[in-house]
């Protein structure tokens, strides 16, 4: 054999050798890796399994914790709220009480308001009623008391004025009079009907009077006469003087004081001339529940002398410092509003301890309905 052929086939039998030493090689190399992979994926999946269950564990320790958390939560709410809603109770408990505490010290207040002017809280009402359909601005002044300067008293003594109606134009002096029945003031009852002359002396009736004839329970008339110095118009003018002082020695000047006499009860038919001249030319204006709006307006252009805006200021300043009620109509309603309603009657002394809203009485009706058809 040719040692050329000789050398391929050696040749060729060393390279099948190595090429199935390597294939050997690589086959156990595939083995080996495919063992290393298969062991690979068996602990993978072994600590995938033990993520999960380690992760449901926790995840049920995390729900155990927030379910504890929660239940925690809502019996700590539940107490919260509990004790919560009893101090809500004690609250509004405490607050009905002041509440019916307040309420019942303001009736209480009115009460005691109103049994200082007792008799001319239902004047103070026609008054006010009447400035309003005038369309007046105006402070309507009640129950003012003061004690005046007289050199003549021997002791000292207090005057009591029922109401003043102030405006820019006049101040009126009222005095009301809750007199029912048929009255004649400053008209001589013969100029109503002549057969009523037999009843009095009219010869002997003196400038100023007013006499009242009113029906009594028992079905009788009673009469009673007020004459000269006891008539309603001499009283008011005579008030008006010593008020008039009291204001010109305190402020060194007080404006005039116009002066009315106002027959304020529904039942009262007055027979006057709307008029009582009086003494120096003072008029004095009658008027009655009928006609106290007329007055009013007409004192209003009377000729007087008004009073300025500084005497105003005093005047009403004073009044209140004489713990006058104020009440405003017009412009002045908003800044002078009375504590005591306009309705306000006091209670009978029996109902007094039971009343929870102010009530009318026999001391004067209730004036709504009127209220009502002016506005």
């Amino acid at each position: 054999m040719e040692t050329s052929t000789l050398v391929l086939i050696v040749t060729a039998a060393v390279l099948f050798i190595a090429l199935v030493v390597t294939a050997w090689v690589m086959s156990r190399r595939t083995r080996r890796a495919k063992e290393e992979l298969a062991a690979a994926q068996q602990e993978h999946s072994s600590e995938e399994s033990a993520l999960t269950a380690r992760h449901a564990g926790e995840k049920r320790e995390l729900q155990q914790q927030h379910d504890s958390s929660l239940a925690e939560l809502a019996v700590r709410n539940d107490s919260q709220a509990q004790q919560r809603l009893a101090e809500h109770e004690t609250e509004i408990t405490r607050l009905q009480a002041e509440r019916d505490a307040a309420v019942k010290a303001g009736t209480e207040s009115q009460q005691l308001a109103g049994q200082g002017m007792r008799w001319e809280l239902a004047s103070r009402e026609l008054l006010v009623d009447a400035c309003t359909a005038a369309g007046l601005d105006a402070i309507i002044a009640t129950n003012i008391v003061f004690s005046p300067h007289d050199d003549e008293a021997t002791a000292p003594y207090c005057v009591q004025l029922d109401h003043l109606v102030i405006t820019e134009k006049a101040v009126v002096l009222v005095d009301s009079k809750n007199w029912k029945g048929l009255i004649f003031d400053g008209k001589k009852p013969s100029s109503m009907a002549g057969a009523l002359s037999i009843l009095f002396d009219e010869t002997a009736l003196p400038t100023s009077y007013a006499i009242s004839l009113k029906r009594d329970s028992a079905g009788s008339v009673s009469v009673r006469s007020k004459l000269e110095h006891e008539s309603p118009a001499f009283q008011v003018r005579r008030q008006a003087r010593r008020f008039h002082g009291h204001l010109a020695a305190r402020h060194g000047s007080a404006p005039y004081l116009q002066t009315c006499v106002f027959y304020s009860h529904p039942d009262a038919r007055v027979w006057t001339d709307g008029l009582d001249e009086g003494e120096r030319g003072r008029a004095t204006r009658i008027a009655s529940a009928r006609t106290i709006q007329k007055a009013l307006i007409d004192v209003q252009t009377n000729g007087s002398t008004a009073p300025t805006s500084h005497q105003l200021t005093q005047l009403v300043a004073t009044v209140r410092e004489l713990g006058a009620d104020l009440h405003g109509t017009g412009r002045f309603a908003s800044e002078f509003a009375s504590p005591v309603p306009l309705t306000f009657r006091v209670p009978a002394r029996a109902a007094r301890t039971t009343a929870t809203a102010p009530t009318a009485t026999q001391d004067g009706p209730r004036m709504a309905t009127r209220r009502r058809a002016v506005a």
